[in-house]
């Protein structure tokens, strides 16, 4: 019996483990993420059903991890890099690093206007067990084309499970990536 127990412990531990973040599960409440980030703090967002809490890491490149959660189970978690301190190998080392460990990324460009500004980048994103891991860089434009800032973000989400046994493409797969 304990052997069985044990098994179903693992599995569940796999399963819904998140990859950078194995100490945390899908599903988990703003209680349980304190538990191993007790320094969160509350971000206010204009969304009912959505709440994010924002960790700032201290001595590393990573500016704030941020964890979004609906109705108070985590779904999403964005980490947000620090450009000051993110060099062109650290990126480079990063993406060689996951695709050692997850294969060949579906890889896509991409690029939004508006009224005042441009954003232009590129996004890798690979499936690990329940979990989609992207690798977003995104770089912003006035009007003139100049260059006024850049983002280097990885976002890890929830893979809708009922559409995950069904051969969906990755889009259909994610539950929610705004």
């Amino acid at each position: 019996m304990k052997k069985i127990i044990t098994l179903f412990f693992l599995t569940t531990c796999l399963t819904f483990a998140i990859p950078n973040f194995e100490s945390l599960g899908w599903g988990f409440t703003i209680d349980a993420i304190k538990g191993f980030y007790p320094e969160v703090e509350s971000e206010f967002t204009t969304s009912n059903e959505v709440t994010k809490y924002n960790y700032y890491p201290k001595d590393t490149n990573i500016g704030k991890v941020v964890f979004y959660l609906v109705e108070n189970q985590l779904y999403k978690i964005v980490t947000v890099f620090d450009t000051t301190k993110v060099r062109s190998a650290d990126v480079e080392g990063l993406f060689k690093d996951y695709s050692e460990k997850w294969g060949e990324p579906n890889s896509t460009t991409f690029e939004e206007n508006y009224d005042n500004f441009s954003i232009r980048g590129n996004e890798h994103t690979w499936i690990v067990g329940s979990t989609y891991v992207s690798f977003i860089g995104q770089d912003y434009f006035d009007n003139n084309k100049n260059l006024t800032d850049s983002k280097l973000m990885v976002e890890y989400g929830l893979i809708d499970p009922s559409k995950r046994k069904k051969e969906s493409s990755l889009n259909n797969l994610i539950l929610d990536k705004k």
